[in-house]
């Protein structure tokens, strides 16, 4: 259960607004506090307002490579497509998803593999993967302390709820003015990151944890 819980968290991390941001191409590195597990993640645009974010995960645990194609009208995510392949302890458990979605008489719709089970189903139109909600979040940081968000996971859509606070931190011995942004979970289990409050809107710290774990994932 604490693995489980570990893998879904960590997905949820790396990327978000302020004022005027904009999307620009990046690759970031992180680094697990420990030293033993790292994360590489980059965007760019693939061609005229299409977009591409990745993320590639090394950790003695598992391992982790997910992509994510979206468009950008009037500062919203359009999810396009997207998988995620995981695996865990050197291939002993594996999760591998994929989802391409579309919209038919005025529909959303979406495709969908997880494992060996496939469909089809109607969806939210306002739905975000793991990757695709940092950069929702990233364009618009929500004025409201609380604020949901549809997720997809597994073929299904979830609701998930965070909070934002904004504080003054010291991050490698220099202050910083940061969006923190809080899972709200009805469990011990904790998932919080720290997005740098400037025109760049760098994740650099994600904390996670439960019974028995406690990982920092840092900005290199």
């Amino acid at each position: 259960m604490v693995k489980s819980f570990l893998f879904k968290s960590f997905l949820l991390i790396f990327s978000h607004q302020i004022l005027l941001f904009e999307l620009e191409p990046y690759e970031n590195t992180y680094t697990e506090n420990l030293g033993t597990g790292k994360v590489v993640e980059k965007l760019e645009e693939i061609s005229d307002g299409i977009w591409k974010i990745s993320s590639k995960a090394k950790h003695p645990l598992f391992a982790m490579n997910q992509e994510s194609f979206f468009k950008i009208d009037n500062k919203k995510v359009i999810l396009i497509s997207g998988f995620r392949n995981l695996d865990i302890l050197g291939g002993l458990r594996k999760d591998y998803q994929a989802y391409k979605i579309y919209s038919i008489d005025n529909k959303k719709m979406m495709d969908y593999s997880y494992g060996k089970k496939k469909g089809s189903s109607e969806i939210p139109f306002n739905v975000f993967d793991n990757l695709t909600l940092q950069i929702q979040i990233k364009l618009n940081i929500p004025n409201e302390e609380k604020f949901k968000i549809n997720y997809i996971d597994k073929g299904s859509v979830k609701e998930k709820i965070f909070s934002r606070e904004t504080k003054n931190i010291l991050f490698k011995s220099i202050e910083r003015e940061i969006f923190e942004i809080t899972e709200l979970r009805k469990d011990k289990r904790y998932f919080k990151f720290w997005v740098q409050k400037n025109l760049n809107q760098k994740t650099i710290k994600v904390f996670q944890g439960g019974r028995g774990f406690n990982i920092e994932w840092l900005l290199n």
